[in-house]
This record gives structure tokens, C-alpha cells and sequence, in this order.
């Protein structure tokens, strides 16, 4: 996905919302998919963790997700 693809994606979604990537890992992949997806705070997480988990309870907080489709529970 190039910049311009990018922005597309992004003037679809809330414009307060926050945007996440995926949680620490080595290198880099390109963004594939652009998603609003529902995530809770992770307060005991430690630092290789992310600080939010996708999570289906009634409390979340919706955010924007750069997803480079690298995990397997991303795809």
C-alpha cells in the first residue's frame, strides 16, 4: 500500500480515533489493511507486549489498525 492508498483508507475512518500497529517485533512489512477494530488496555503488559489487546467485551475502545497481516490471528 502506497501513501496516496493510504490516505483513502484513513478518510474513511473517525477522524479522533487512535491508530495502532502491530505489538514489537523485528523488521518491517507493508501495511495491507486498514481496519477499525475494538481493543481494551493491557495494564499489565510487559514491554515487548502491546499496550492494547483486540478484545470482543462490551468496554472497548475503537481504534484504527495499520495491519500488516504478519500474526496469525490478523489473518
Amino acid at each position: 500500500m502506497n501513501v496516496a492508498e493510504l490516505i483513502e483508507k484513513l478518510k474513511l475512518m473517525p477522524q479522533d480515533a487512535l491508530v495502532v500497529a502491530e505489538g514489537y517485533e523485528t523488521g518491517y512489512e507493508p501495511v495491507k489493511k486498514v481496519e477499525l477494530i475494538n481493543v481494551i488496555k493491557n495494564h499489565s503488559h510487559e514491554w515487548w507486549d502491546g499496550e492494547y489487546e483486540k478484545s470482543d467485551s462490551l468496554d472497548t475502545l475503537k481504534v484504527v489498525f495499520l495491519n500488516a497481516e504478519t500474526k496469525n490471528m490478523n489473518k
